[in-house]
């Protein structure tokens, strides 16, 4: 937390920069609230610096609209910016816009409390104060109060017929999306339409049916692409399996980890062999996600030749060679620190909360808190992996340990009701799906109504549309191409559609 001074610094700082073309941005900060839901929590003294970022060299003035990226489970650093090429360098252009970002609390230097005040109340038998304070909505409140601030700068008009009304499109890709489309849904006087890219909708509402489907997806897409590829990671991880079965060994070498980095907490085979499938699939994932352009260069490609070398007979050296490449291909190890894999905390486990991978450091160990309450997801080991099923007593045993909380797994479906968003009375949200995407599996991929459109791109990956952008030198696949000229004239139908209906489209 910063001093009071500080705090009165930033309020008189004028947080909208103008600077040269580009993603990377210099930060700014802005003192947000603690407690959206503490009336008490409005004190100068109680406020914390919460990062965020702006591009405003194409906006035009009021009257003009303004994207909201909002931030997701990860920190957010001035080398990379505003997150999505698409937004900075072809809508924003396009539509004379502003764009602002704020990073998601608890994340990157956006932290409401300190560690020590949540290590302190759990040694004084108190809750977690990251149960109030690290959720979706007060995410999505921290978004909005930055929102009205900046836009009471930027003299925009907060009278919807008002031809200096800026009209907001809040803007997300994975859980970002989420955000983004329960902005439009909970608080549509404040945004007035959103751009969701690859949310997960369908396992935040819990209405996945088995839990194999995210794994089972990326084997299926990963056999197409590389026939041959799904029945060599099988097999090799049976024949891993079995050999340290039989070796009942703990030796981290045999599959290329540094001697002396297996975390403490494995201590048995059967849990080393599930945190070696857990890497593996999480691996995979991330190589899933990525994968676009689809061609034989990508991290994918890369990883499906390691498993079908045949002059590699061996499966644990074959282990060893996949995770060489996945952990140590940028800095040129010969073996990766096993409990890198770790994220920080007490407690902390390679399998947590979500099991598409937490991610490690002090991001992974807000992810697994935020999987092991509100945004549960139910993903079962499955496809090219051997079978493990995740299970609810699972969840809750590792929550409790590593957090002493318990997952409320329907406590957003039952406050947004997404699980019916024309029930709920929700209007103007684009959903985009990669259809390449494990993610896809809970996405909303068919139009809901006239207002609620979905596109879907048959090689897109995860959000490609929005992350993967190059502008005159775009080499998309047609699909997305196409994709963004319907999503250019959606976007301008909506907003022409608004009362002011006066924003300029340049096309």
């Amino acid at each position: 937390m910063k001093p009071v001074f500080q705090y009165v610094v930033l309020l008189l700082f004028i947080l909208i920069q103008i600077a040269s073309a580009g993603i990377p941005r210099k930060a700014s900060y802005f003192p947000q609230l603690v407690d959206h839901d503490d009336e008490n929590d409005h004190r100068l003294w109680s406020l914390w610096s919460q990062r965020f970022y702006s591009l405003g060299e194409h906006f035009k003035g009021p009257g003009s609209p303004i994207f909201l990226i909002l931030g997701g489970e990860g920190a957010i650093e001035p080398s990379t910016g505003i997150l999505y090429p698409f937004i900075a360098n072809d809508l924003a252009v396009s539509f004379n816009a502003f764009i602002l970002q704020p990073e998601h609390r608890f994340y990157g230097e956006s932290q409401p409390i300190s560690k020590e005040e949540i290590t302190r109340a759990r040694a004084n038998g108190l809750p977690d104060p990251r149960i109030k304070l690290l959720s979706p909505d007060q995410a999505i409140r921290d978004a909005l109060r930055l929102l009205q601030f900046v836009s009471n700068r930027l003299g925009c008009s907060s009278d919807r017929f008002s031809s200096k009304y800026c009209p907001v499109i809040a803007v997300g890709g994975s859980y970002p999306a989420f955000l983004a489309a329960m902005a439009r849904t909970a608080y549509p006087h404040m945004v007035d339409m959103a751009y969701a890219a690859s949310p997960p909708m369908k396992f935040y509402a819990q209405t996945i049916e088995t839990g194999d489907e995210y794994y089972e997806h990326i084997t299926e897409q990963t056999e197409q692409a590389f026939p041959g590829c799904a029945q060599a990671v099988q097999t090799t991880l049976q024949g891993a399996v079995e050999r340290l079965v039989e070796l009942q060994t703990l030796d981290e070498t045999l599959f290329g980890a540094c001697g002396n980095t297996l975390p403490a907490y494995i201590n048995s085979t059967q849990t080393l062999v599930d945190e070696i499938v857990m890497m593996v699939g999480y691996t995979f994932a991330n190589f899933n996600m990525a994968y676009y352009p689809p061609s034989n260069k990508t991290q994918m490609a890369h990883s499906c030749q390691t498993f079908m070398n045949e002059q590699v007979t061996d499966p644990l050296s074959r282990l060893e060679n996949f995770f060489r490449y996945a952990f140590t291909k940028n800095n040129n190890a010969t073996c990766f620190d096993m409990s890198q894999q770790l994220p920080t905390g007490e407690y902390a486990t390679i399998s947590a909360g979500d099991w598409s991978g937490v991610g490690a450091g002090s991001s992974g160990e807000s992810w697994d808190f935020q999987t092991c309450t509100r945004c549960v997801e139910r993903i079962n080991m499955a496809g090219f992996l051997p079978k493990r099923n995740w299970s609810m007593d699972w969840l809750n045993e590792h929550c409790q340990r590593r957090f002493n909380v318990h997952p409320t797994p329907y406590e957003l479906v039952e406050k947004w009701h997404f699980d019916d968003l024309v029930a709920a009375g929700a209007s103007h949200i684009l959903f985009t799906n990669g259809l390449v995407d494990g993610w896809s599996v809970a996405g909303i991929k068919s139009n809901l109504s006239d207002t609620q459109v979905a596109i879907n791109f048959e090689n897109g990956a995860h959000h490609s549309d929005l992350s993967y952008y190059k502008g005159l030198h775009d080499d998309a696949t047609d699909d997305v191409k196409q994709g963004r000229t319907r999503i250019r004239a959606l976007l301008a139908q909506w907003l022409h559609e608004l009362p002011g209906g006066s924003v300029v489209y340049k096309n």
